[in-house]
């Protein structure tokens, strides 16, 4: 359905008029507007292919430096004296980006000061975790965690800031998964460490008021939310390459079952609103899903939610593609038989063209967005 569009001056004028723009910051708004709009940025898929590069770049010279052997990986002191001088390297290519036009030999200082504090973190860590003793519980968690927090307020690039809350997490992760030194079932911690990532996620990603630069940390949360629901969507036997026993995946489903709720609650303009049939029936849908153990299906609805209402295109995209991916996964997973696969994916294709046929008739799916 088309909706009716609005002009930016409307838009603008409506604002004012509604105490949200104040009198006289109209021109400056407008000038803001077009300044934005004049900058040239590459789409998507170019960026995807430049952070790729990146990542591959950063990999091959630390593997360069190892072969090399460049620099010694015996003595901690020695490592983390070099991780802080590429540290210190990426900061300042980083602060001389500013002041380079844009353009090609941007781009490139830009990647280049990435591969500069990749490695200086990565070999800062190494260091860290000899000085303090490699079977020292949780020394990888607080090595990542350390170097991030002093890092994280001087770089610039976001993906970085992503990827380095991301690999703390992940460190949290296998620290529960093979060193075990949570004190806990593994299925419990994994779903504690589910639970926190959810609610920074929400946190930092639902709420407008959180500053810009704490935003890539809630995107990291949602990677650490999704590679948790890998691992259970990879079979009924997750997590027992690490644990010798299949992990309990009931807790994170209850858990991402609730966010997904609170998800469309949010996006409807409120917990209260859920009360309204088309949200009840889709909360009646979450819940099912979450009954019929499909984490990952669960979790790609919620990114892709969360990326259509902040307009975050790489979210939405990340939704899009990891819909049919865990559809795959959980049909795969199923221990049922051919027909009985069979009988599940025409029941489905049925409930669905059901659905739309409610919705169309109540009018549902005109249904105005506050």
């Amino acid at each position: 359905m088309t909706r009716p569009s609005i002009e930016a001056g409307t838009l603008l004028a409506a604002w004012t008029a509604s105490g949200a723009l104040p009198h006289g910051a109209q021109a400056a708004v407008v000038a803001a507007i077009r300044a934005d709009a004049a900058v040239e940025r590459p789409p998507l898929h170019l960026k995807i292919l430049a952070a790729v590069g990146t990542v591959l770049a950063t990999a091959f010279f630390f593997a360069f430096i190892v072969i090399a052997d460049l620099i010694s990986f015996d003595s901690g002191g020695n490592l983390l004296a070099w991780g802080l001088a590429f540290v210190a390297a990426g900061i300042a290519l980083s602060v001389s980006r500013s002041r380079v036009p844009a353009g090609m030999g941007r781009d490139v200082l830009a990647q280049t000061a990435f591969t500069a504090l990749a490695l200086g973190k990565v070999i800062s860590v190494f260091g860290i975790i000899i000085l303090v003793g490699r079977d020292t519980p949780w020394a990888p968690t607080m090595a990542i965690l350390a170097v991030t927090i002093l890092t994280y307020p001087v770089t610039a690039a976001s993906l970085d800031r992503v990827l380095s809350p991301y690999a703390a997490g992940v460190a949290a992760m296998l620290e529960i998964l093979l060193r075990r030194n949570f004190g806990a079932d593994p299925s419990l911690a994994v779903a504690t460490l589910f639970t926190l990532a959810a609610g920074i996620a929400g946190l930092l990603l639902l709420s407008h008021r959180v500053p810009l630069t704490l935003r890539p940390i809630g995107t990291a949360a949602l990677a650490l939310m999704g590679t948790i629901v890998c691992i259970l969507a990879a079979g009924q036997d997750a997590g027992a390459w690490a644990n010798g026993k299949p992990m309990d995946p009931r807790p994170v489903e209850a858990v991402l079952t609730l966010a997904l709720i609170g998800v469309i609650g949010w996006v409807a303009g409120g917990l209260d609103r859920l009360a309204q049939p088309p949200l009840l029936a889709a909360v009646a849908g979450t819940i099912l899903l979450g009954l019929a153990g499909a984490p990952g299906i669960s979790f790609a609805l919620l990114v892709l939610i969360i990326g259509h209402a902040l307009h975050d295109v790489p979210l939405r995209v990340a939704g899009i593609l990891a819909l049919p991916v865990f559809l795959v996964l959980w049909y795969y997973g199923r221990e049922m038989t051919f027909l009985e696969k069979s009988a599940t994916l025409v029941g489905s294709g049925l409930l669905l063209l059901a659905g739309q046929a409610v919705s169309a008739h109540f009018g549902w799916d005109r249904e105005e967005t506050p």
